[in-house]
């Protein structure tokens, strides 16, 4: 017997609708240009200093271009995409299709895997659109291909956890605005209030922040990838005898005393990136070279297992009924999820960190 794959209808007829007329391409254009407005304001920020006399390196410049640009585009996503897949299914309620959509022969797996994938599409398209705008860093330089492809890496899995909570929040509710709504909150406390708790523990605490306030947040995973392209000291280190109110301006990235680059509030989004350094230090006259600690290969683990749990309790929540009875896609789900997990042991040391 032959295999024949056959296409999913749901994201021939998502993809259908969605493309239909200009609205689709009227906001990926509105989104270009906007992503491109933001560039122009970070190269004019970026080389501020010319006026004045200063000398500006042209890696600064890549550098900051390439920091904005990917904070701009993974806050972005994170609002775009809850917006985009809370409607799955709570939209189909809503218009008193749901019922005529479960009586079909599609099982609840396709049915889901369909809607995700159909509203995904779309934000995987504004993200691969946005690349070529993002390639102008390379041309003032600082800025290499593994840099851009662990910020691209981020991104997408950032957009498919997110995909995941907006799906879920739709099968959980019966209206799409309290399914967004949902989603937004669950997305603002793991973005801003994880990382306020992370600037209140280092301003309280003499030590490291804990990963339980870095790894799930996406914006510390991307300060991660770009603290590398930075130094916290003029020639890379901490030099010593410095008083230590005046070396804090420095570290990292400061625009006081020096830093790769001039990111506004950078500061604040690299907070518990670089490793901790007791203050007596500064004082012991040798040199204090702090590392940059990888939080993004941790957060990428835990997006890629939220977003399986997610997708899977979405599952039961989209049967018509006896929704919490073992099937099929349960069973294909627990070998997916044991694999990951089996996966992620097995390169334990790539991803985990000391908390």
């Amino acid at each position: 017997m032959a295999l024949r794959l056959e296409a999913n209808p749901i994201i021939v007829k998502e993809l259908r609708s969605r493309m239909r007329g200009g609205r689709a391409f009227a906001l990926l254009t509105g989104f270009l240009l906007g992503l491109g407005v933001v560039a122009y304001g970070l190269y004019l920020f970026a080389s501020r200093g010319e006026r004045y006399g200063a000398v500006i390196l042209s890696s600064q410049i890549g550098q900051t271009l390439f920091a904005g640009l990917a904070f701009t585009l993974l806050l972005l996503i994170c609002i775009i995409t809850p917006a985009v897949t809370a409607g799955a299914i709570s939209g189909e309620r809503e218009r008193l299709t749901y019922e005529m959509l479960i009586a079909t022969p599609l099982r609840p797996s396709r049915l889901l895997w369909g809607k995700l994938v159909s509203a995904l599409s779309y934000v995987f398209l504004i993200i691969i659109a946005a690349v070529p705008l993002g390639s102008i860093v390379f041309i003032f330089g600082g800025i290499t291909l593994r840099d851009v492809l662990k910020a691209l890496a981020i991104i997408l899995m950032t957009a498919l956890a997110t995909g995941a909570l907006g799906i879920f929040t739709s099968a959980l509710t019966r209206r799409t605005a309290r399914a967004a709504v949902i989603a937004y909150l669950i997305t603002a406390v793991v973005i801003v209030g994880l990382l306020f708790g992370a600037v209140l523990w280092q301003a309280r605490e003499a030590k490291e922040v804990p990963m339980a306030l870095l790894a799930p947040n996406p914006v510390s995973a991307m300060a991660s990838t770009i603290a590398v392209l930075t130094s916290p000291g003029p020639q890379g280190f901490i030099e010593p005898g410095i008083m230590i109110e005046r070396v804090m301006p420095i570290f990292p990235g400061g625009s006081v005393y020096g830093g790769s680059f001039d990111l506004p509030g950078w500061n604040i989004l690299s907070t518990g990136v670089w490793t901790h350094i007791p203050p007596d230090q500064f004082m012991n006259g040798g040199m204090v070279v702090p590392s940059v600690r990888p939080i993004w290969r941790t957060t990428l683990v835990i997006e890629w297992l939220v977003a399986l749990a997610l997708f899977w309790l979405a599952l039961h929540l989209v049967r018509p009924r006896r929704i919490w009875r073992p099937g099929r896609e349960d069973l294909i789900m627990a070998i997916l999820m044991t694999s990951s997990l089996l996966v992620a042991g097995l390169w334990r040391g790539w991803w985990s960190l000391p908390s």
